[in-house]
This record gives C-alpha cells, structure tokens and sequence, in this order.
C-alpha cells in the first residue's frame, strides 16, 4: 500500500471518527437549570430542545460555570423574562460551530471561556454563545480556573490599566464582599501593579484571606472608617482610588476616603445601586460594566479578557474558589442559597460535566 494512500484512508478514518462523536455529543436535547417564573423558589433541571445556531455562534460543552452576584439578582427579575437559565461565566469544549466561524476564530474540540453577559445561560450542558464572547484558553489554564477569573479579574483589569494606570506608590481601597468581585481586585491591584492595597472587610475570616491575596491592609467598616483609612495613607491624604464591588450601603462612607483628583470605581451589578452619591470635590466617579464595554468597543473588552487569561497563564493572577457543587438540582438551589446569604468569601463553582 502506498504511503498517499495510507495517508488518505487514516485522515478519513478520524473524520468519521469525529463525525460519529459529535453526532453523540449533539443529541437533540440537552438539560438545563431553570427559574420558571417569579414566584419560584428554586431551579428545576429541565431537558431542552437544541436550537440552531446562528452563523456568528458557537455551541460550548460546560464543564464548568460560577455563580455571580448578577446571577443571583436576576433570579427573581431576569432581563428577559422567565423561563431563565442563569450563568453567564463558564468554560469548556467547543462542540458546533456556525459557518461564518473560521479556524482562525475557533476549533471544535478546544477548551475555551466564554461570558454570556446578555443571555446568560451557563447553568446547563451546554450553551450557545456569540463568537465575540468566547476566549481561547491558554496552556497553563484550566477550565475550571477560567470560569472564576474572567469576569472579575478583568473588569479590576480594564479599571486599572484603561481608565486610570495603576503604579506602586498608588494607594487603593477595594469592598471585598461576597462572590469574589472585590478579591479580583485585590489580586490585580497588589500582584500585577504592586499597589498598596487595603481592603474593607467584615469578618476575620476575609480579612485573612485578603491579606493572603496580597492586601498590605485590612479594616473592618465601621463609621469611622474614612478617618482609619485616610490615616493609613502617606501624609494622610486619602486613598488614590476606591473600588467598590459591594453596593449601596457602603457607598457614602467609603467615598470619604478618597484623596483629591482620586477616582472611585463602582463594579458591583448596577441594580444593586438605587442612589449614588456625588463624589467630593475634584474627585471623579465611574460605573464599571463589562457588558458596557463590550457593547462600547467589543475589540478593546476582547483585549481585556485575553490579558487577563495571559496573566493566569503566566501565574500573576488566580483564581480562588470558596465552595464547589455539583449539576443536581440540590446542590443547584444550595449554591444559590450559599450566595444569597453572603457567606461565601471567593467565588462559587458548579461543575457541570462529570
């Protein structure tokens, strides 16, 4: 036997290999979390029918998919309606892509991330997603990692470097609450800028665990904080930048703390501020929003993202992740729950493939 013809019958041997497992793969339905109406209470795990991609689209395999403070919110009040699946940061294998995707974009079997900021849908076997909102995943990245860290750690990235470049001699004040948006800053600010980072906590508990994501400063917030914090600072003039990632309650006491011509940066999920307060003089206030960004300038929300998975890659940044479950409608509910009562000090994973 010739070696072109050996060669042929080898090549078409893995592609009805291939054909033969993505037919296994894309069976015509697949499960789902789902929030059925207002007054539910709980997801219920439902079988759906697979729709056909669009052209610009990419099916994902989820392997993995964290829940987020805008997952729990829109829980209750999604922006589409009801049925909702929530989840809008995951990774895992591409298994379908539509016919205006090219090699150069994306390959069927690779590994990836994606954020489905708009359609949510994370929170079941698979999920379509546009092309402009996958992320190929580095060497050293796994998905599990991925599906924590591109959400928060890029918004702390896109504050930090685009809208005011951080330096060293830079203090910052970051609310590390619940879901982790508030430790993605820290872990940006303090190992990729080398800023002096001091974060609002509320518990020992987070505070050590600030600390060990390289805060050089922990305080409890209290009403006299401004005047802790502002004392902390060199020549006691106040903090260069406040990153909030908690919410309304906060806001009026931290704002305080913030030096002249500083910045302060709101990145929790805009529904949770009903009012904000005007900053001090000379001081100047920004609501953060990746989905903003994406819909603002979809190249320079891609270059974040891809530089945030780098410098996973590289081990600058990394994820933490406080509590895992399982895709069973009782560890569902028991994520969701652990979220709402705003325990949890990192971010909350589901592992969906087995």
């Amino acid at each position: 036997m010739s070696t072109s013809l050996l060669k042929t019958i080898t090549r078409s041997c893995f592609s009805n290999i291939k054909r033969h497992t993505n037919q296994i793969r894309l069976a015509s339905k697949y499960k789902a979390a789902v929030v059925r109406s207002e007054s539910s209470q709980s997801l219920e795990i439902e079988e759906r029918k697979r729709s056909k991609l669009q052209p610009d689209e990419v099916r994902i395999q989820v392997h993995y998919c964290s829940v987020n403070s805008g997952d729990v919110v829109n829980f209750k009040n999604p922006a589409h309606g009801f049925p909702f699946t929530p989840g809008y940061e995951f990774a895992g294998e591409v298994v379908e892509v539509g016919n205006k995707i090219t090699k150069a974009d994306v390959l069927e079997g690779e590994k990836v991330a994606a954020l489905n900021l708009k359609r949510f849908g994370g929170f079941a076997e698979e999920c379509v997603v546009n092309i402009k909102d996958i992320f190929r995943l580095p060497s050293n990245v796994q998905p599990k990692d991925a599906a924590v860290i591109v959400s928060g750690h890029s918004i702390a990235m896109f504050a930090f470097s685009r809208i005011r470049e951080l330096k060293e001699t830079d203090y910052v004040l970051v609310t590390a609450g619940a879901a982790g948006l508030g430790l993605a800053a820290v872990d940006v600010a303090a190992n990729v800028y080398k800023a002096k980072v001091i974060s609002v906590v509320d518990s020992a508990e987070r505070a050590e665990l600030a600390r060990n994501r390289g805060a050089f400063q922990t305080v409890l917030f209290t009403p006299k904080l401004p005047k802790k914090v502002i004392g902390s600072t060199e020549h006691g003039k106040g903090v260069d930048i406040v990153y909030d990632a908690v919410g309304e309650h906060m806001l009026e006491t931290i704002g305080q703390c913030v030096a002249s011509g500083g910045s302060i940066f709101h990145v929790a999920p805009t529904m949770l501020y009903k009012t904000i307060p005007a900053p001090r003089p000379n001081c100047n206030l920004m609501i953060l929003s990746l989905l903003e960004l994406r819909q603002q300038n979809v190249e320079l929300y891609r270059t974040v993202v891809n530089e945030t998975l780098e410098l996973a890659d590289e081990g600058t940044v990394s994820a933490f992740i406080s509590a895992n479950y399982n895709f069973n409608e009782h560890d569902l509910n028991k994520a969701i729950d652990f979220s709402q009562e705003e325990k949890t000090t990192g971010k909350i994973l589901i592992k969906v493939l087995n």
